[in-house]
């Protein structure tokens, strides 16, 4: 595969990634990301990555976008289940808006990219922001490997989280489909730091925040689906 080919699939990857882990709530969404899973499965990075674009696949075909927008909505929006930070900051300082915001925003002022505020309300250290941005620096300019600001963005920002991210959507009691994507991110990362060379981090900060969340998991049994703008008003 020439470089073009590699660099629009990967834009492809972090495409389908920062439109999984936002809140789904369009048909529009749902096809996109049903489009980027028929496209990426008939050529997948490993074993790996085939047996779990088989099974989203067939996730896909049995519950459709119901089914999607009922896990997205479980694992990363309901105060009922598990929490999962969602920025860079959290994972590495226990807290939103932290330095790695700082950080990741001084990135994107290189670019001629800018924070959506009317479309996306959340920082610009959030996954899905984060995935987002990459794609769109692939897109501008297929013809490099180790576009700077990729590098950068990956290297300084999301190599910090991305495995306890991913480590966190495996493990999450509501994880079926998302546990798939899961194996399909850790597959996909892995190749992206061997494209770029880029090691994996050797440790990670204990975060004592992340451990109340999980110790102290509330109980409740009805789950009210919300969405965006509700959460982050709580």
């Amino acid at each position: 595969m020439n470089t073009v080919a590699l660099n629009k699939v990967r834009a492809i990857y972090y495409g389908l990634f920062s439109s999984l882990f936002s809140y789904i709530n369009s048909e529009k969404d749902f096809n996109n990301i049903k489009q980027s899973i028929e496209l990426l499965s008939q050529a997948p990075i490993d074993e790996n990555s085939k047996t779990s674009f088989d099974e989203i696949t067939s996730f896909l075909n049995e519950k459709g976008m119901d089914g999607l927008i009922d896990e997205n909505n479980q694992i990363f929006y309901s105060p009922s289940t598990t929490f999962i930070p969602v920025t860079a900051s959290f994972y590495n300082e226990d807290r939103d808006d932290g330095q790695k915001r700082v950080e990741m925003t001084n990135i994107v002022l290189k670019s001629i990219y800018r924070r959506d505020n009317t479309n996306f309300k959340e920082a610009e250290d959030h996954v899905c922001f984060i995935f987002n941005f990459i794609q769109k620096l692939l897109e501008q300019d297929y013809s490099k490997i180790d576009n700077k600001l990729v590098v950068e963005t990956f290297s300084v920002v999301l190599n910090s989280f991305i495995d306890s991210f991913i480590q966190d959507v495996y493990n999450h009691e509501d994880s079926h489909f998302y546990k798939n994507i899961a194996v399909i991110l850790k597959v996909f990362v892995e190749l992206e730091r061997t494209l770029l060379n880029i090691k994996k981090p050797i440790e990670h900060k204990v975060r004592k925040q992340y451990e109340i969340f999980h110790k102290k998991r509330k109980s409740f049994t009805k789950r009210a689906k919300r969405n965006f703008d509700e959460i982050s008003s709580l």
